[in-house]
């Protein structure tokens, strides 16, 4: 796992009237917090962040936080981010502090490859997740897993549980969930304007079959 630095501001005012002002400025407030860790409130140039956060390891990359005019350095991960709906822009950063030798959860991506024998016969790639939660020291932490789906067929289905094990990492999520099914291919009926036009033309019949047989009663 790659570790990525990071300059960040020490944030002096709280509340909301202040992380306005802040955002108005182009920065974004941030907490970094830890496992019987002292909360430290910061400042991050959410421009920054967005190009490391679009490298190969994504939102698992360990961050060296650095705060200006000190000498705080800290090992932490993004947790969460509060992202504004209107305007799509952080509102809020919520940091994870690493401690040495301390387990980890976080989402880990799964990249598939390959073309399955299944779709090479007509079927269908119906993708139901791609990421799992997994457990592991942070050095262990991989940018994705990557499946090999080549050898699935029609009718197969790969569940978590079906998933390589890797050394050093626990999958949490559930087992049984599924991830990718290969469906068979679905079957399209057309109606020709010929058959649209005998159907027309037998309901007429039928219709004026009705009212003879009316009348003649």
């Amino acid at each position: 796992m790659i570790t990525v630095e990071l300059e960040v501001l020490k944030r002096e005012s709280l509340g909301k009237e202040a992380n306005k002002k802040y955002r108005d400025q182009g920065l974004v407030p941030a907490v970094v917090y830890g496992k019987n860790k002292e909360n430290l409130n910061i400042l991050v140039d959410p421009k920054t962040l967005k190009k490391i956060l679009r490298r190969d390891s994504g939102e698992n990359t360990i961050l060296e936080i650095s705060v200006t005019e000190s000498d705080v350095k800290k090992n932490v991960l993004l947790k969460d981010a509060h992202i504004d709906t209107l305007t799509s822009n952080p509102l809020h950063l919520d940091f994870y502090e690493i401690t040495e030798g301390e387990l980890v959860k976080v989402p880990c991506p799964i990249n598939f490859v390959g073309k399955p024998e299944g779709v090479k016969s007509g079927g269908v790639i119906q993708k139901l997740s791609e990421e799992v939660k997994l457990q592991c020291l942070p050095d262990k932490i991989p940018n994705n897993i990557e499946v090999d789906i080549s050898s699935l067929n029609i009718g197969d289905t790969l569940r978590i549980e079906d998933l390589e094990k890797i050394d050093g990492i626990d999958f949490l999520s559930n087992p049984k969930s599924t991830l990718i099914s290969i469906l068979a291919p679905r079957v399209v009926v057309e109606t020709t304007a010929e058959d649209e036009e005998s159907s027309a033309e037998g309901e007429s019949d039928n219709a004026g079959t009705g009212e003879t047989e009316n009348s003649e009663s």
